[in-house]
């Protein structure tokens, strides 16, 4: 792709059906529309992009629904080989038209549960992969947040989530930015568990 979008990665390890693969963008481009209500979000192709070859000038475009076939050229990949693929062939040649700092995999929990894993490898000590498991509602604004905005995995409720190995969803992630504060009946309540999870 020849362009300055930073699209983010999405890597298939196992054979993710296309209604999976098509939740994922349809939730991602829910996230656009949620983001900045004033204007017509951008597409989704021009934010994530399905890796089907191995062979980056084989891939001109991002990706959008319907996708019709599961992406098979990573299948069976494990994390560890991913990373090593993404750092050689994305990261540090700074392809164009991808984040060269995060990317995503679905696996075989992707499809049982709608959630895939979140890989941000900026600021990672050599033999470190920075990661965590988060719902498809999720995905994509870890990657704005991290590889686009290039904040720091490692810090404040991304680095609970990754520290503690807890699934990052949609009301889980807001019940610890407030702290595992939460209101009922008119009172507010605290969530213990939620609190300890923020000490990881």
């Amino acid at each position: 792709m020849d362009d300055r979008r930073h699209r983010c990665p999405v890597f298939c390890t196992a054979n993710i059906p296309v209604t999976t693969l098509n939740y994922l963008l349809e939730c991602s481009e829910e996230y656009l529309s949620e983001f900045d209500k004033l204007r017509t979000p951008m597409p989704i192709y021009h934010y994530m992009v399905i890796m089907d070859s191995k062979n980056l000038s084989t891939i001109t475009e991002g990706s959008s629904p319907p996708v019709t076939s599961c992406p098979t050229a990573f299948l069976g990949h494990t994390l560890q080989e991913i990373h090593d693929w993404f750092q050689t062939n994305i990261s540090q040649p700074y392809a164009s038209g991808y984040s060269s700092s995060c990317f995503l995999v679905l696996d075989e929990e992707s499809e049982e549960d709608d959630t895939c894993i979140f890989v941000c490898t900026q600021d990672e000590a050599p033999g470190e992969i920075h990661s965590l498991r988060c719902g498809f509602e999720l995905a994509l604004q870890n990657a704005v947040v991290c590889g686009i905005g290039g904040d720091s995995m490692e810090e404040g409720v991304l680095g609970s989530y990754m520290r503690s190995g807890v699934t990052m969803t949609k009301e889980h992630y807001k019940l610890a930015l407030n702290g595992g504060c939460y209101i009922e009946d008119g009172e507010v309540k605290v969530d213990q568990a939620c609190r300890d999870f923020l000490d990881w």
